[in-house]
């Protein structure tokens, strides 16, 4: 009789485990999706605040020509709030993003999901500084040789409407060739070689043709290029502020991000 009821025993004793068991397990898929959530909110808020603070620094940079010196400089360059969630870091307990500005540009860093900042688990947006003051060098340039190409050194009045054409779109052309120069491969290089040859010589030709007057041999100064363009000498500043240097053919050219004239990024 004894031996008969321990059977029945034992197997509820085993169900009850098995629910036990069962409970805990559900606890804890509980317990690791409710964490899952805050994870992820956490990382795209990351997300969002370093291209925040990305966006702000070429967005400076586009301003001043140079990247602001830290968050505070940043938000009153870029027109932020100087107290905006923006600048938090979510996975660093209330701390800032971290914000460094060195010789190759901008970089924003959030410390990730350990916590811990400048390891290998960091989330880091880079902004170059070569990209940013390219895109400055250009648009300067664009306003300078728009005014240059409508000027008594490119255009004549008995011009023809298929001349005119003809000018611009050698310059315009000169100039793109100029800016692709810098990334492209040696037989590209080449390419781009003949064809800033051709434009050139095709610009050299018009002006002959219709007794343009040459470009002043200085940029700047009494005669200088600006003042026969009706332009301040303060405006030919590259996108860094130094000095644009004088161009046959464009008029002006400007210095890469290596600061060295004559060198394989000008443009």
């Amino acid at each position: 009789m004894t031996g008969r009821r321990q059977r029945p025993e034992a197997g509820f004793a085993l169900i009850v485990m098995l629910g036990i068991v069962g409970s805990a397990s559900f606890g804890i898929l509980l317990a690791v999706q409710a964490l899952v959530p805050p994870t992820r909110d956490r990382q795209q808020r990351a997300d969002q605040h370093l291209a925040t603070t990305a966006e702000a620094a070429r967005v400076a940079f586009r301003r001043n020509g140079a990247f602001s010196g830290n968050l505070d400089a940043l938000a009153q360059d870029a027109g932020l709030d100087i107290d905006g969630a923006w600048r938090r870091d979510p996975f660093g307990s209330g701390r800032e993003l971290a914000y460094r500005v060195g010789a190759a540009g901008a970089q924003v860093r959030s410390c990730g999901q350990d916590g811990v900042l400048d390891n290998s688990d960091d989330v880091v947006f880079d902004v170059p500084t070569e990209t940013r003051l390219r895109v400055r060098q250009r648009l300067r340039l664009r306003l300078l040789r728009a005014v240059l190409a409508r000027s008594e050194f490119r255009v004549g009045g008995a011009m023809t409407a298929s001349d005119e054409v003809r000018m611009a779109t050698a310059m315009r052309e000169h100039a793109a060739a100029r800016r692709q120069w810098l990334t492209a491969d040696e037989p590209t290089r080449a390419s781009l070689q003949s064809a800033m040859a051709t434009t050139a010589a095709t610009i050299d030709a018009l002006v002959t043709a219709h007794g343009l007057p040459a470009l002043p041999g200085s940029l700047t100064g009494a005669g200088g290029l600006m003042s026969r363009l009706g332009m301040q000498d303060s405006r030919a500043r590259d996108g860094a502020g130094a000095a644009l240097q004088r161009d046959d053919v464009l008029g002006w050219r400007a210095i890469g991000a290596d600061r060295v004239e004559g060198s394989d990024d000008d443009m």
